[in-house]
């Protein structure tokens, strides 16, 4: 079987567009004894990010993915979970995982962060550090730093003191210091969406990756667009009637999409642009607990599917919803940090310092309780 992550000319890193045939022209150059029936030109292999895709150019002997022959010119992603083999013809061609990504995955990590706004102290020696394939959640009561500590952490402000670093291969990046390198990294999600009303899902998420991806073709575009939107719910019959749903907006007068609707497109934004780190301001405020948790739910998935790290402040989450995050950090008013550590231990920790019993009740609603008395 032959391997395309055996040539030297294939990067591990970074995107890239690989040419397989006979030809001495081809980056993945093969002769008919190898595989018999190779056309000159066969098929193209193309990485965005992190997504693989291939496309055959109308050969005589066809390319396959799992015995399904592709189209003549059609883009298809080849999916790492769940995939078994590509064939040129009957020729069976490995793909090494490490083709899969083309991004190291990476974590968050900061010093103690200390922040003011004419001279009252909203972050005060709060730090993190966040892990791929994990969720953490920011919670404390209205007006403690919540949203003040993750500007902080995607670089939108800069901190009086301490530092903010993107963990990538062992090496630390500072997101202030080097932000053009580490911004394509990160996916910011605002408490206000700004998404343009008079546009419909589809037009707005196009419009996205024509300018994030100019060389990309629609074809692909098009899959990357109801692919985004299928993981995050759409089943094929909803699935066509949000993306061509307009935006809409109470202030704009123009009647669209529903709240839980609102969220998953405005999430979709995000994610099309494919970050490695999402930071989410309140990505369940203004929803019910179900349509809250439903979003949280698709959050974990994605986390863990794409081990992604993921940040995102809450307020007052439901029972499920909480127990989904990994890890908490408590604040509470003046930027301070009162709990930082797993989710599931936060209440026995408050229990055996507070001499309290939680019983029954909603975590979360324990945990704030507590702070409104500390």
């Amino acid at each position: 079987m032959k391997k395309f992550g055996k040539y030297k000319s294939v990067g591990l890193n970074g995107d890239f567009e690989i040419l397989i045939g006979s030809s001495q022209t081809c980056t993945i150059c093969l002769t008919e004894t190898e595989v018999p029936g190779i056309a000159k030109k066969h098929a193209v292999l193309k990485r965005i990010r992190d997504r693989l895709f291939i496309q055959d150019f109308g050969s005589k002997s066809g390319t396959f993915i799992d015995n399904y022959r592709l189209p003549k010119n059609n883009w298809e992603e080849i999916v790492q979970q769940g995939f078994k083999e590509i064939k040129l013809g009957n020729t069976p061609i490995g793909i090494d995982d490490q083709l899969f990504r083309g991004r190291p995955r990476i974590g968050i990590k900061t010093t103690d962060l200390y922040y003011d706004i004419s001279g009252k102290i909203v972050c005060n020696g709060v730090y993190i550090k966040a892990k791929p394939g994990t969720m953490t959640a920011i919670m404390g009561p209205a007006g403690c730093g919540k949203s003040i500590l993750l500007d902080l952490i995607n670089g939108y402000r800069t901190p009086n003191t301490g530092e903010v670093y993107v963990i990538r291969d062992n090496i630390s990046i500072n997101v202030h210091q080097d932000y053009k390198i580490v911004r394509e990294w990160l996916g910011y999600l605002p408490q206000d969406d700004v998404m343009i009303p008079e546009l419909t899902v589809y037009q707005s998420l196009n419009y996205c990756l024509k300018l994030q991806f100019t060389k990309l073709s629609q074809q692909i575009r098009e899959y990357i667009i109801r692919q985004t939107c299928q993981n995050l719910g759409f089943e094929e019959a909803r699935l066509e009637k949000f993306l061509h749903t307009v935006i809409g907006s109470s202030e704009s007068g123009i009647r669209g999409l529903s709240g839980g609707e609102r969220k998953r497109a405005n999430l979709a934004h995000e994610l099309i642009s494919m970050p490695l780190v999402l930071l989410l301001d309140e990505p369940t405020s203004g929803l019910s607990s179900v349509d809250a948790d439903k979003i949280v739910r698709l959050l974990k998935k994605l986390t863990q599917l794409d081990d992604l790290t993921t940040i995102a402040t809450i307020h007052q989450p439901s029972k499920d919803t909480f127990e989904r995050f990994d890890d908490l950090l408590l604040m509470n008013y003046g930027g301070n940090m009162v709990y930082y550590g797993a989710t599931n231990q936060a209440v026995k920790y408050f229990e055996s310092i507070t001499k309290t019993t939680n019983t029954d009740r909603n975590p979360a609603e324990y945990l704030l309780e507590v702070l409104e008395r500390l």
